[in-house]
């Protein structure tokens, strides 16, 4: 049976660091993830250099009350990241923790080094796939790794939760060539997440929920007080008890029919031990997902065929908010962005990996909402 333990938690403030001793308690605390002098690798969620408001990032209180618990523990704790801008020092600048974590004697670790996930000497429970995948060397620098990710949505999967945050083990130069390579095969995406997660396999997940993000997430969706923080040891175990708090179909997400199809534990509800908060008293009203689609909820092949066409998404510019940095037709993967006067989309070429719209500073790119899906939606079959 997995755990996974729940807690209401309405601030970042000062009793944070208590409330993580409490939401951790029934996996048996912190210190059984670890043994004192361990090093000790934080992962959060530094997408970008994006201001604490956006709630684009792991929230630093949380990341820092966390250093301050390994360190408590007898743990050498590290926090590292490999953004999609910047540097993870740089993001790390921006959130405003650089000089506490320094205090704490806490390193910045920058995940620059690529070695193929196989060079890591953990079998899988499945035949590799992408064997040619590289993860970044400098987590094998460290005894322990803990994913700290956060609560959002997200253009391509649908949400990012604890198995989606571990994509930022991969270097940073790697991960549009996977995004291309991927394509418009998001289950094929989802197979490879599932391959990076079982690799850098954290002991400990805990998800950042007090404050989330939906709408045109992971980056310049809408900040929600969710007052969720969430734990496991397992992440897919932990993805789906969230997906529950935001009344939300695992079938949506390509994430669970990629795990499903591998066999992973932790899909089932009935096989997951809930300590903690209640579910029903953190369930989410109408938390809103990007338009991605899923033709595969149809049973029917040829229906599947026709309606990926009515229901394909679009990458839409805002002409007025764009401020011409160029940036998503550098990130492009697929070429599909150029610039002559303006920023320009080739739908054709776009393989609908949303990175241009994870990436856009100034929140100006989104993804289009066809009425055919709107229609689903309120149907409630999407």
């Amino acid at each position: 049976m997995e755990r996974v333990s729940l807690l209401q938690c309405e601030s970042y403030g000062t009793g944070l660091k208590s409330q993580l001793e409490k939401l951790l308690a029934p996996l048996g605390g912190l210190g059984s993830f670890f043994r004192p002098g361990d090093r000790v690798l934080l992962k959060p969620n530094l997408i970008g250099p994006r201001s604490v408001e956006s709630a684009a990032t792991t929230h630093p209180a949380l990341i820092l009350a966390m250093a301050e618990l390994v360190k408590d523990c007898g743990g050498r704790v590290g926090v590292g990241d490999s953004p999609g801008i910047g540097s993870a020092e740089s993001v790390i600048k921006r959130l405003g923790m650089e000089a506490a974590l320094k205090r704490l004697g806490a390193a910045i670790v920058e995940f620059n080094t690529p070695v193929a996930l196989a060079g890591f000497g953990r079998e899988l429970p499945f035949e590799r796939r992408y064997k040619n995948l590289f993860m970044a060397r400098e987590l094998d620098d460290f005894d322990q790794l803990i994913n700290l990710a956060k609560l959002k949505s997200h253009g391509q999967m649908g949400v990012t939760l604890a198995t989606k945050n571990l994509f930022g083990c991969v270097v940073g130069t790697n991960k549009g060539r996977w995004h291309f390579n991927a394509g418009k095969d998001l289950d094929g995406f989802a197979r490879l997440l599932l391959e990076i997660a079982l690799t850098a396999r954290p002991g400990l997940h805990i998800v950042d929920g007090i404050i989330g993000m939906d709408g045109n997430g992971p980056s310049n969706g809408r900040p929600r007080q969710l007052n969720i923080l969430a734990a496991g040891g397992n992440p897919l175990a932990l993805d789906r008890v969230i997906v529950e708090l935001l009344q939300k179909r695992p079938e949506q997400f390509p994430l669970f029919a990629a795990a499903r199809a591998l066999g992973l534990p932790g899909l089932e509800l009935a096989e997951i031990a809930i300590a903690g908060a209640g579910p029903e008293t953190l369930r989410v009203e109408d938390f809103q997902i990007p338009a991605f689609h899923r033709t595969h909820i149809f049973v029917n092949e040829t229906f599947s065929r026709i309606a990926s066409g009515l229901l394909k998404q679009r990458m839409l510019l805002d002409e007025k908010a764009c401020v011409n940095c160029r940036k998503c037709e550098e990130l492009c993967p697929a070429r599909a962005i150029s610039y002559a006067g303006r920023i320009r989309i080739d739908d054709s070429q776009c393989i609908q990996c949303c990175c241009c719209q994870e990436m856009c500073p100034v929140g100006a790119l989104r993804v289009s909402e066809p009425f055919t899906v709107k229609l689903l939606r309120k149907l409630k079959i999407m």
